[in-house]
């Protein structure tokens, strides 16, 4: 399911963008790095859920997930600053969803890697909760952008 919300705000990142540049390629490496290493630890999460393993589990997928988020404003924030690689005729109130949608990602993301040090569960049902809003959250965004 992460990967699969990965993909489709990844297209719609995609979608704004015009040109692109050696720097832009090179943070969407960084974030397909991380998506091409999010199953190690989603195995490793499923394999020590309810072993003393859960606080190490969570903490890889945590930094995993923070990495993604990270590398995902990176790419957005750098195209979109300016304005620099987006489309000339790119969606102003599009840019500005997707801005606001991704200001606090990566914060998010470290504070349920941060709760894995008190509550490894926590940490994982909060990991859960975060994708399970990012679906509906995207749905949502998708759905109004198709009405505009």
């Amino acid at each position: 399911m992460t990967i699969g919300i990965i993909w489709i705000n990844h297209h719609t990142v995609m979608a704004q963008i015009g040109k692109v540049d050696r720097l832009f390629l090179l943070l969407n490496i960084g974030l397909l790095l991380c998506v091409a290493f999010i199953p190690f630890p989603t195995r490793l999460v499923t394999e020590h859920f309810r072993s003393d393993g859960a606080r190490a589990a969570a903490l890889v997928y945590g930094v995993t997930a923070t990495a993604a988020a990270i590398f995902f404003s990176a790419i957005w924030f750098y195209a979109s600053v300016g304005a620099r690689l987006l489309r000339d005729d790119h969606d102003p109130r599009i840019v500005k969803g997707i801005t606001r949608s991704y200001l606090p990602r990566p914060w998010i993301y470290l504070a349920a890697t941060l709760v894995a040090f008190v509550s490894p569960t926590a940490s994982i049902v909060l990991f859960g909760a975060i994708a399970v809003f990012y679906v509906l959250e995207s749905s949502w965004f998708g759905r109004s952008r198709q009405k505009g």
